[in-house]
């Protein structure tokens, strides 16, 4: 006989109001904040998706959550469903062969370096490229050769690397394997990387691209082209970044034939879960499917949509943005430096007084993501806050910044540092914690970098000194938040270095 349970004898009878999962209870309580979003993912809260799809994803969420079984292949050995879904995005996307990633770019940035690296072996890469790359290089064992960026005086960022520093780096390295970039950056530069292309071909070599930020390049031509479209050998973009897949989900590509896509595929096996989220690869499928459907026409309207906050923006004294040409003008970067107010603080002032949220700050500016899942309104949001801080001026400002601070930050960041160990030799090596006040001439253990943008400042190896320490001082100071470093068992920060090695 079967024993009838009514609700209230449900033992999964769980009132809301009582159910104290702390995640859970957060991502509700910001739900109802609602917040007006400039920060990734692109769907922005869902207005990404088509209303029916939205619905019916939603409808059916708890029932596609689900592993591999008959029908719905398996994403290590795709052969059915995921090897159609993935040869389409490879079409929308300009490729010719897309693998899914549900573990995030960093796996897919790791892929492309082990693919074409193997241990011991050099490769080049940026002094600003995101700390997965660096991830990648310890994971297979490599010694990194750094490339240097140039700094945009005004803006204090990078607009990427001159092609003179990978020609240096290759002349005296012969023997590197590949060379990685990452491009755009974070704040939309986007340079031609044709000449970088035919330079590493020439050497023999693959041209990996971090493209975590130009998912949607491919979609419209007053849009940077994409490496992809630039004949770069692998390609890794952040699907969800710009785009509407959910977060942690995006997509690996490859152009020509450099690179074996069956070796890929074991990389990934390895570095992906093997139970991978069938909601996040479900994602990606929707987000391909909208653009290949749809791309150009929602790419124009995002386009507009920022030509009218820049348009509005303009207008408004003591505010700058950034323009240059061949950016991606998606990203919309604001200053108010010239009412000393700093980018850390903008961030803030525009969530506590106006509920807008952005995705990025630095010690002049923000950063903000405008994408097709935005509308007339929630701009005009964005550009009445920044306007309304305007009006006030500088009252209420805690942290003062000078036009140039940024600079110099970003010069330190990306200064060149004493290697005293390859990164993997310091990661394995035995560590202890230490203060950071007392962290001079020691070596560091793991990476170090303010987040985001997730440049590191110091890669495990590389002895920590007084500028160093100057930086952080100074980013802390105006809001700035760091990984790799803790509060200790005193309240002050500590640093993980490497056991019995000092410089």
């Amino acid at each position: 006989m079967s024993k009838h349970f009514g609700a209230g004898n449900d033992p999964l009878h769980i009132r809301l109001d009582e159910f104290s999962a702390p995640l859970f209870q957060a991502l509700l309580a910001y739900q109802r904040l609602a917040p007006v979003r400039f920060h990734m993912p692109g769907h922005k809260g869902g207005p990404g998706y088509p209303l029916e799809v939205a619905e019916a994803f939603r409808r059916h969420m708890f029932g596609m959550d689900v592993t591999e079984t008959r029908g719905l292949d398996n994403l290590h050995v795709p052969s059915g469903v995921i090897r159609d879904a993935q040869a389409l995005a490879a079409r929308t996307f300009g490729a010719d062969h897309t693998f899914f990633l549900t573990n995030g770019t960093t796996a897919g940035v790791h892929a492309m370096i082990m693919t074409t690296c193997k241990e011991g072996q050099k490769i080049v890469i940026p002094r600003d490229a995101h700390l997965s790359v660096i991830g990648g290089v310890i994971l297979a064992g490599l010694v990194p050769v750094f490339v240097y960026p140039t700094i945009d005086p005004e803006w204090g960022i990078s607009v990427g690397i001159p092609l003179e520093e990978y020609e240096r780096a290759l002349k005296e390295h012969p023997d590197a394997k590949a060379c990685l970039i990452t491009r755009p950056n974070y704040y939309g530069m986007a340079w031609d990387l044709k000449p970088l292309v035919k330079l590493c071909h020439d050497h023999g070599i693959p041209l990996l691209v971090d493209e975590a930020h130009g998912a949607h390049l491919h979609l419209h031509e007053d849009l940077p082209l994409s490496a992809v479209d630039m004949g770069a050998d692998m390609v890794v973009q952040s699907t969800h970044k710009t785009l509407g897949s959910f977060t942690g989900s995006s997509m690996l590509h490859l152009v020509g034939n450099r690179i074996p896509p069956d070796r890929v595929q074991r990389m990934l096996a390895i570095l992906q879960s093997t139970s991978p989220s069938y909601l996040l690869m479900t994602s990606l499928d929707i987000a391909a499917t909208v653009v290949r459907m749809r791309g150009h026409q929602l790419m124009e309207k995002a386009l507009e949509l920022s030509a009218r906050a820049r348009k509005r923006l303009a207008e408004v004294e003591g505010v700058r943005v950034l323009d240059r040409p061949g950016m991606d003008r998606l990203k919309l970067t604001v200053s108010m430096v010239n009412r000393g107010i700093a980018g850390y603080e903008l961030k803030s002032k525009l969530m506590d007084e106006y509920n807008v949220r952005v995705e990025l700050a630095d010690f002049e500016n923000v950063v903000a993501f405008i994408t097709y899942a935005d509308t007339v309104e929630t701009v005009d949001a964005l550009v009445d806050a920044i306007k309304g801080l305007s009006e006030q001026g500088d009252r209420g400002v805690r942290a003062r910044v000078h036009a140039g601070d940024q600079a110099r930050f970003t010069s330190a960041l990306f200064a060149p540092a004493e290697r005293a160990l390859l990164p993997r030799q310091a990661t394995l090596a035995a560590h202890e914690l230490i203060k950071l006040s007392q962290a001079e001439g020691r070596v560091c253990a793991e990476v170090v970098a303010p987040y985001p943008p997730g440049i590191p400042l110091l890669y495990p190896g590389e002895v920590i000194d007084s500028e160093h320490l100057d930086v952080i001082d100074t980013a802390l100071s105006l809001g700035a938040a760091f990984r790799g470093l803790a509060a200790g068992s005193d309240g002050g920060l500590v640093v993980t270095v490497v056991k019995d090695v000092k410089r």
